[in-house]
């Protein structure tokens, strides 16, 4: 029978692949940040509207609000509208009773629009979103060193990002005027410093609350 041995040199090589994980270095920082990205790095902007979206008259001929941002978004190729009737539940409403059936122009998904919904979490629980691509690490700027309290080590990390696979219509400039959380987003590619706190664990670096 053929026996193998493990030389010296071999072991130390697999020893120290093992450990590199646990380096504090640019390596294992953006390793660690785009793992987390990847759940939670979805950059999308809230319209906090369920479709389909009932306009009236009278928000139509204002052009703000909901209206604008529906116009926006049909221009784009994400929602497309219909004239009809339909009741529309509001402040008033439930002051004066129910309020009769009233033209309206009303947004529905088109199936380009479907495929950037989702449901996301907002500040009063989910709510009606866009999203437009991914976060992901485009470099370290800097990180602070280890610190060590108890049985954490933790560090700082300052980086900055660029957006996977940005839909062609966020790059429109009505859509990014109508939507100033996604202008900033896109704006700030390269530019803005983001920072997320790290911990050592067994299997390497992980962004803390993961």
């Amino acid at each position: 029978m053929r026996r193998f041995f493990l030389s010296p040199v071999a072991g130390l090589l697999i020893l120290t692949a093992c450990s590199s994980v646990n380096k504090p270095n640019d390596t294992n920082f953006k390793i660690a940040i785009n793992r987390y990205l990847t759940k939670h790095g979805e950059a999308c902007t809230e319209t906090g509207k369920q479709f389909p979206v009932d306009v009236t008259e009278t928000e139509q001929r204002l052009q703000a609000g909901t209206a604008s941002q529906m116009a926006v978004l049909e221009q784009a190729g994400l929602v497309r509208s219909s004239n009809t009737t339909a009741v529309v539940h509001g402040m008033t409403n439930t002051l004066r009773g129910l309020a009769p059936p009233q033209p309206v122009k009303r947004y529905e998904l088109t199936s380009e629009g479907q495929k950037y919904f989702r449901q996301t979490s907002g500040m009063f629980g989910q709510t009606a979103s866009f999203c437009y691509g991914e976060k992901t690490v485009e470099s370290i700027v800097k990180w602070t060193e280890p610190v060590t309290m108890g049985a954490a080590t933790q560090t700082e990390v300052t980086y900055t990002y660029k957006i996977a696979d940005l839909a062609p219509w966020a790059e429109r400039p009505d859509v990014q005027r109508e939507f100033g959380d996604m202008r900033s987003i896109i704006n700030g590619i390269s530019r803005s410093n983001e920072i997320a706190d790290l911990q050592l664990t067994n299997q390497g670096w992980e962004v803390l609350g993961q």
